[in-house]
């Protein structure tokens, strides 16, 4: 029996591995140069040694915690070596200033103090005075900018902030003036300029901290590449410190700001080819990660569409990056077409971006139109034999997806009896997947009843509620009851904002906060009820508005990446909006037969 079971999981697995391709997650490892990024400053890596005789405050930077499941940290930790710890400016600081200390703590050490899995999420640092007296913490640190990274640090030691020009060294330094010029360019689109600047910073002054950081950002591993590094203009309140890392404290930035502020931010990040390939999300395999790319660069097409549709005069650098983007996310060259793993993203967003076009911009029927249709036969053809669609794996959010994204088309297309097939079956395999109370289960059950906790459906309920309030409202269990449950378990969500892997048995990961918050936003826009709709839409933006960073962007997991966050953010404000036309409701099931 234990052979025969081998046998089965072996052909099991070899069958995963051929229909869903290559998992393989190539990672390189910085070069010589590169790898130098951040030892600059003199870290001590024992912290009671160093607390020992110390004449002045201890900076310890903790780049993990024990026992912590956070993916990602070497690549964190990176993140931190070639920002903040490059900066000639911090360098200074720490070295004249205090005693840094670069340590994995223990258990015993977390212990003391207080350092634990989801309440001290990587990285972070904590001062502590000469006798270990804890003086200041900070953890969550997703965002890096010269004069936030270094406000709190020269506050502890009566010092003027070295950065308050935003820079992270004097541009009177030949090797800043260089970097800069390279950030300039990047910032601006100039990929090819960009790099050639930060060529010449390892060429001309090799032994620069700088020049190891440009060696990692040529290499793909620095923040600055990643959109984790900014050089924006901040106001004094967007440099006070928060309670929840660098999250802006409430009331930084009115959603008038962050609009404006979003934009200009996903505009920077958008790529001389047009599109958004700053995220690393290559859960699929490092194959995937062009599929990951052609997806996040449809989302932040609609959420420069929303922004567009709400200017009164037309902003000519934004028509110029929606062009791009429009550009980028049609051409087939981007795409990786033999991987399976995420291309249904592609395909479910690409038809969102494009319908959404359309309904902004019937003028652009000619252009747009035909490459909807592609995506739309794509979405189409992409479905299982079970009725389900996936991406690593059949299940009911992607389903759900994709039922409302057919939805969205077919008001703009028109329907066919294939549609009208493949949405029964979609039907079908989603309710399969839901239990009684309206939980939906994390993939698709191969027999039996679904199996699903509420508290692990903050955003699958609401999703799938949407998908079957729109093709078949018989077999809802109504929108209404659906956002409730989502805004009742929500904390179970929450505490997994800015981590990279699952935080608890429900399977949340900061991947999936925006992701769901996006799905309760468009719940909540089709919702029928006028006055329910209300009180859910501003309890929802409430919310949204009290998320972002302090520069005005906003994150959750440092995998899919700040330009993800941004656009799902601010394609959420839109569909919270006041005024926000309810979806409306399709034919039900009865009626399609």
């Amino acid at each position: 029996m234990r052979a025969f079971l081998l046998l089965g999981f072996v052909l099991w697995a070899h069958a995963a591995a051929v229909g869903q391709n290559s998992m393989r997650k190539i990672r390189p490892a910085p070069s010589t140069a590169a790898a130098r990024a951040g030892s600059a400053i003199g870290w001590r890596d024992d912290l009671s040694r160093a607390l020992e005789g110390a004449d002045k405050p201890v900076f310890w930077y903790v780049p993990t915690i024990h026992r912590s499941p956070m993916d990602r940290k070497t690549e964190i930790d990176r993140y931190l070596a070639a920002g903040p710890f490059s900066w000639p400016r911090t360098i200074a600081l720490l070295e004249e200033h205090f005693v840094p200390v670069r340590m994995i703590p223990d258990k015993v050490t977390c212990a003391r103090y207080a350092l634990a899995p989801l309440e001290f999420v990587e990285p972070g640092w904590i001062v502590l005075s000469p006798d270990g007296e804890e003086l200041a913490r900070e953890h969550q640190i997703t965002t890096f900018h010269p004069a936030r990274f270094l406000a709190p640090l020269a506050a502890l030691v009566g010092e003027e902030n070295p950065a308050i020009d935003g820079l992270p060294g004097s541009p009177e330094d030949p090797a800043t003036a260089i970097w800069l010029t390279g950030v300039a360019h990047w910032l601006a689109g100039e990929d090819a300029e960009a790099r050639g600047a930060w060529r010449r910073l390892t060429e001309e002054h090799p032994e620069h901290p700088l020049a190891w950081k440009a060696a990692m950002e040529l290499e793909g591993h620095g923040p600055l590449v990643h959109a984790f590094e900014t050089y924006a203009d901040l106001p004094a309140a967007a440099l006070v410190p928060s309670a929840d890392g660098t999250t802006a404290v409430a009331g930084t930035w009115s959603e008038d700001e962050l609009w404006e502020r979003g934009t200009a931010f996903l505009l920077a990040t958008q790529r001389a080819n047009g599109g958004w390939e700053d995220s690393t999300y290559d859960f699929g395999g490092t194959d995937s990660l062009p599929n990951v790319f052609v997806s996040i660069s449809s989302i932040c097409t609609i959420a420069l569409l929303e922004r567009a549709a709400r200017l009164e005069e037309t902003d000519s650098s934004l028509e110029d990056g929606l062009a791009r983007a429009l550009a980028y996310a049609t051409d087939e060259a981007n795409l990786n077409r033999a991987d399976t793993d995420e291309i249904v993203w592609v395909h479910v967003f690409r038809v969102r971006a494009l319908s959404r076009w359309l309904e902004l911009r019937p003028d652009g029927e000619r252009e747009v139109a035909p490459n909807l249709r592609r995506a739309l036969d794509d979405l189409l053809a992409s479905q299982g034999r079970g009725g389900a669609w996936a991406h690593e794996y059949a299940n009911p959010f992607v389903t759900a997806d994709a039922l409302i994204a057919m939805s969205k088309a077919k008001s703009l297309m028109g329907s066919s009896e294939s549609v009208e097939a493949t949405v029964e079956r979609g039907i079908a395999s989603l309710l399969r997947c839901r239990t009684a109370e309206g939980a939906y289960t994390y993939g698709t059950p191969r027999r039996g009843r679904a199996r699903a906790s509420l508290a692990g459906s903050v955003g699958r309920t609401p999703r799938g509620e949407l998908a079957l309030a729109l093709w078949s409202p018989d077999d809802s269990i109504g929108l209404a009851k659906a956002v409730a449950l989502s805004f009742e378990n929500e904390r179970y969500l929450l505490p997994a904002r800015k981590y990279d892997d699952h935080t608890s048995s429900y399977g949340y990961g900061g991947f999936f906060f925006w992701y769901d918050l996006h799905a309760r936003a468009e719940a909540i826009a089709a919702l029928p009820d006028a006055a329910a709709a209300e009180a859910a839409r501003l309890r929802a933006r409430e919310q949204i508005l009290g998320l972002p960073e302090f520069d005005g962007a906003f994150v959750d997991s440092h995998e899919t990446g700040r330009s993800y966050a941004t656009a799902m953010a601010l394609w959420s404000l839109a569909l919270l909006a006041e005024g926000s036309a309810p979806a409306s409701e399709g034919p039900s099931r009865r009626d399609q037969r």
